[in-house]
């Protein structure tokens, strides 16, 4: 039996903590060229109940779940949820190197996964002085809300990102989070929100607080590690990059930089309050709760066995579940919009610097959930929301028209649906930003290297949505394809590199520049030439002979126009917006 190299840290706060010292080989097997110490799940807040916002932690508890106190070498537990794929026919090809069986816990999922430099800090010494205090790269992992477990996952290991950014002088400290989901952590009721106002708390989104929390607790400790709690860069991909944004549209400053990986808020859309209850009722009918009082149903709902909840999210094939944006939760000062979130976040006073990107294909990852809709049922749907004339300009933009092939069209509505959802919300984001004015800095990107793994819906899919994981950590390089001097392999270590060099208030890449409305510089990754840099106008030109298609800015600033105009009214920007989210969300459902 091998024996787990470890490493003490007499943290000043914390008092002694004990990490796993990863120095000699990766879990891939992949030599160590700069020793890195990896705290796995150490907990920074405690749940009072279920539906009850997080406490944050001030020591290591005595007992937290079964783990020897203070000891971080083994991961902890995860937020429980309907578990996915992992073995070959997933993703990822199969099981991810250094994958360990899944601990879920309600109670004792919030915790955070730490990864520094080990030479950065001092073995022993009491109490560890770090040599200098590093930038902080945060993790927010996705998974719509229902899934995730980032905090605890071997491909979202982020030992290999800290080692190339010591290898390379670039150090950085990275954590990631775990937070609540699916009904533990979105459910948003009447009932809910009357308690909370009883108890003079705040009501909904303890998924969202407890990320708060999170953020709050790195600012407080991560010093001890090394990490510098005024330099903070939040990453996130798909919900995480959602969660990301929604922090920023809110009022409490957690972090100076952001990654936004392929999500806003308009990714889940916006539920009303008498939306989120029918929901909640939903849940409670299909649970056989039929108390006649708030304080009866809550009580029979927090005594349900978590199994239950998440058997809903299996049996209802739940996708998503939605963080509630409305003024009751009293998380944002102002509701964000797709029509307004871009303006949001330019205005966030506490962002220094943003990075913004999406899949060249997001909505090849609907490629199931979008099998059954048939062209002319579909053609009649948008020329309902959006009038003939606005209908027109996005069908003709992404060639959709009665009788064209069932086969093609499944294709060009995959397009259009992804888009919808996530590459214009991006491209409006940037344009917000940079019209705004205010000196910050947004750099934007686009990933489209295909899956190179079989067996899954995903496989051989070029640039479709959350691929980017495929590649970022550089916890499957082991497995990619060798061919064309591991070119693959190249531009993973190339998009780590360049999230690093963010970090460290750098260029994401040389040659990179910010994004303005005149040039509209991008980097993009592609099977042709990997990473570059180009212009808006080279880019189009470029992508002309790419053969999965051009970039589609043109059909993105359709899709943009067209809702603003369905949304115009004399009514004030307030009911604009609701008519333009209701319009959308009617077009996605």
């Amino acid at each position: 039996m091998t024996t787990t190299p470890t490493f003490r840290l007499n943290h000043p706060q914390l008092g002694s903590l004990t990490g796993r010292l990863v120095d000699q080989h990766h879990a891939d097997g992949q030599p160590v060229t700069d020793p890195v110490v990896h705290f796995r799940s150490i907990p920074y807040a405690t749940i009072p109940a279920r539906f009850c916002q997080s406490i944050l932690l001030d020591h290591i508890p005595d007992h937290f779940d079964n783990r020897p106190h203070g000891d971080f070498t083994q991961y902890g537990a995860a937020c429980p949820q309907v578990p996915q794929p992992t073995g070959r026919g997933s993703a990822t090809g199969g099981f991810v190197p250094g994958e360990e069986p899944t601990i879920y816990d309600e109670q004792a999922c919030l915790n955070l996964t730490i990864s520094t430099p080990a030479n950065n800090v001092l073995e022993e010494t009491s109490p560890s002085v770090p040599k200098r205090l590093l930038p902080v790269l945060v993790y927010v992992h996705g998974g719509g809300f229902i899934e995730g477990k980032g905090h605890v996952s071997a491909l979202h290991d982020t030992t290999k990102m800290t080692e190339l950014a010591a290898h390379e002088a670039m150090d950085v400290v990275i954590v990631s989070i775990g937070y609540r989901l699916n009904w533990q952590g979105f459910t948003a009721c009447y009932d809910l929100l009357d308690e909370a106002r009883e108890n003079s708390e705040p009501a909904f989104n303890y998924g969202m607080r407890d990320q708060r929390t999170s953020f709050l607790w790195i600012k407080k400790y991560i010093a001890g590690f090394g990490g510098d709690p005024s330099n903070i860069t939040a990453f996130g991909e798909s919900g995480g990059a959602a969660s990301i944004y929604m922090h920023a549209c809110s009022d409490e400053p957690l972090f100076n930089r952001v990654i936004i990986q392929s999500g806003s808020p308009s990714v889940v859309g916006t539920w009303t309050l008498e939306e989120c209850d029918a929901y909640y009722h939903r849940l409670l009918s299909y649970l056989g709760i039929a108390e006649a009082t708030r304080a009866g149903r809550l009580k029979a709902l927090r005594e349900v066995p978590v199994s239950r909840l998440v058997e809903f999210i299996r049996d209802n094939n739940i996708s998503t579940m939605k963080p509630y944006l409305g003024p009751e939760s009293g998380f944002f000062p102002q509701q964000p919009f797709w029509s307004n979130q871009g303006e949001m976040l330019a205005n966030c006073p506490w962002i220094d610097e943003i990075m913004i990107g999406d899949d060249s294909c997001e909505g090849l990852g609907l490629v199931l959930a979008l099998k059954d809709i048939s062209v002319s049922p579909y053609i009649a749907r948008v020329r309902s929301i959006l009038g003939d004339e606005s209908a027109c300009r996005v069908l003709d933009a992404y060639e959709i028209h009665d009788g064209m092939d069932e086969g093609l069209f499944w294709q060009h509505a995959m397009v259009l649906i992804g888009d919808l959802i996530f590459s214009e919300p991006t491209h409006s984001t940037a344009v917000s930003v940079a019209k705004s004015g205010r000196k910050r800095l947004i750099y934007r990107w686009q990933f489209g290297l295909p899956n190179p793994f079989p067996g899954s819906p995903f496989s051989y899919a070029v640039g479709h949505h959350f691929v980017e994981l495929m590649y970022q950590f550089m916890t499957l390089a082991g497995r990619l394809p060798t061919h064309r001097n591991h070119f693959l392999r190249r531009q993973g270590e190339e998009m780590a590199r360049s999230w690093i060099r963010f970090a460290n208030g750098l260029p994401p890449m040389p040659g990179a520049k910010p994004y303005d409305l005149k040039e509209g510089s991008i980097m993009v990754c592609d099977m042709l030439q990997g990473w570059t840099v180009r212009t808006r106008a080279e880019d189009e030109e470029i992508s002309r002979n790419d053969p999965w298609g051009p970039r589609r800015y043109r059909q993105w600033e359709v899709l943009s126009e067209e809702f603003r105009r369905a949304g115009q009214s004399e009514d004030g920007v307030q009911l604009q917006n609701e008519r333009i989210e209701a319009r959308r969300k009617v077009l996605l459902l």
